[in-house]
């Protein structure tokens, strides 16, 4: 679904996987090899669609190309019954032929490589490629020195009308073929043994990759869901997964876009508990409230942990301290002031946690959950006398409190039939009222300091990497609190 409008108790178990045991790639001889073609230049436009800005590549050292890559594709059917336990069985069904691209960015200076590649299903929502997870990841990716690619895996990205990659340069991409979506779990595959080991041209340029994680936010989550538990136990070339902002369905096998597959997958299923490779299942308030994805709840393992950010949207235009001035952003036309909590801070920390965890063992805290009351409520959660959720990941503006920030539906100012509108996941930000505050807080160095302790403790925990954690500081130095 849409990226955010800025582009912007820990449980120690037993069991976890070795030092070690997953840092390395190798090419899954099971995987067919697709060939590869690039760097793409020319087109209407002369640039990628969703290409940086040069001065932002410049200023962060990183290089961008974009590339092609064809095969023929392979769709799956399920084998046997699925349950909410992930134990998925497939069995191949048809082939077809595809050709479909890849944006990748990576250091200009192979020097400044760690050595990790973070690969995204770009998100097709809003029916064109979306790079959702990269936008609230980039400040890590850049400065730890990750390489990034994004696939794009699903059909609407290539072929929707007026939005997709044809209809907005059919000079640069006129070429481009996709089959469907049922195809585009072993797309998503085949683009990673790509990277990993290309056929034709290298879009890495020799970069010696030693770990590679999938990652997927919205939508491209659902996928994520289904491609770990049905796909990765036959191709297993990810050594890791962040799946960010699941819903309660996994995507279908043959249906397009969010549509349900005939034999639909139950509801509220789980991560298969014999993954084999860490999986960090990254969750906000707001996936929770509008989206079921309380449903998916389930205990951590030596494989899987959960994380839960309590007082976040599923979308959000983030900023550390809720208070206005400046005014608070409405988003594309809502109708209340939406969810301004910074919930890219926790990505970051998010995909720094599961490079860890992959590489040392060093497996990441379950997160406290976020309190649930009446599970069918169209609100499940159970809220503080200010409005916010109890339990969860504490962000500062939680602990700290100047407004409301919930990641419940919020509505569309002025609704066209015709208009696509994202508002229901935007949430909403509601200032508390200047008694409230001076109630609170009877100096701003009383609010600082309780704001300051709260980020100390998401810092402790690895919920927020210092960065963000200073940036958070200084920003309450800065606000007129109370």
């Amino acid at each position: 679904m849409p990226r955010s409008i800025s582009l912007v108790a820990a449980l120690a178990l037993a069991g976890g996987i070795a030092a070690g045991a997953s840092f390395r790639v190798q090419a899954a001889d099971s995987v067919a090899r697709a060939t590869v073609s690039g760097p793409i230049q020319g087109g209407a436009h002369g640039h990628p669609f969703g290409a940086l800005d040069a001065a932002d590549l410049a200023v962060s050292r990183f290089t961008e190309a974009e590339y092609f890559f064809a095969g023929s594709a392979t769709a799956y059917d399920q084998d046997g019954a699925w349950n909410t336990d992930g134990l998925w069985n497939v069995k191949p069904s048809r082939t077809a032929p595809f050709k479909v691209r890849m944006l990748v960015r990576r250091p200009a200076d192979p020097a400044r490589f760690n050595g990790a590649l973070v690969v995204e299903w770009l998100n097709v929502t809003a029916l064109q490629e979306g790079a959702a997870d990269y936008s609230q990841m980039k400040e890590e990716i850049e400065r730890s020195g990750y390489a990034w690619a994004g696939i794009g895996a699903q059909a609407s990205g290539v072929k929707a009308p007026r939005t997709g990659l044809k209809a907005w340069d059919a000079e640069r991409y006129g070429s481009l073929e996709h089959p469907g979506d049922a195809f585009s779990y072993d797309i998503f595959t085949q683009g990673a043994q790509a990277l990993l080991h290309p056929a034709g041209d290298n879009p890495l340029a020799g970069l010696r990759v030693r770990t590679i994680l999938a990652t997927g936010r919205s939508q491209s989550a659902f996928r994520l869901v289904t491609y770990i538990n049905a796909v990765h136990p036959r191709a297993r070339l990810f050594n890791g997964y962040l799946v960010h902002s699941r819903g309660a369905n996994a995507a279908g096998l043959t249906a397009e876009q969010l549509a349900r597959d005939p034999e639909p997958i139950p509801a509220g299923a789980h991560i298969r508990a014999d993954v084999g490779v860490p999986v960090l299942d990254l969750q906000t308030e707001g996936d929770m409230a509008t989206l079921r994805a309380h449903l998916t709840h389930q205990p951590a393992n030596a494989h899987y942990r959960r994380w839960e950010i309590a007082g976040a949207a599923h979308a959000e235009a983030p900023r550390w301290v809720a208070v206005v001035p400046p005014p608070l952003e409405m988003g594309a036309g809502c109708k209340d002031p939406i969810n301004t909590a910074p919930h890219d801070a926790i990505v970051k920390a998010a995909l720094h946690a599961l490079t860890r965890w992959v590489r040392n063992g060093t497996a990441p805290p379950q997160s406290p959950a976020i309190r649930i009351g009446d599970p069918a409520a169209a609100d499940p959660i159970e809220r503080d006398k200010f409005r916010n959720a109890i339990g969860g990941i504490r962000l500062p503006e939680l602990e700290a409190p100047t407004a409301t920030l919930d990641g419940q539906r919020n509505d569309v100012a002025n609704p066209s039939p015709d208009a696509q509108n994202f508002c229901f996941l935007f949430g909403h930000t509601i200032p508390l009222d200047t008694a409230t505050l001076k109630s609170l807080y009877p100096t701003h160095a009383a609010f600082v300091q309780q704001f300051g302790k709260a980020v100390d403790l998401l810092v402790r925990d690895g919920y927020v990497l210092r960065p963000e954690g200073d940036a958070a500081k200084a920003a309450a130095q800065r606000a007129m609190v109370p």
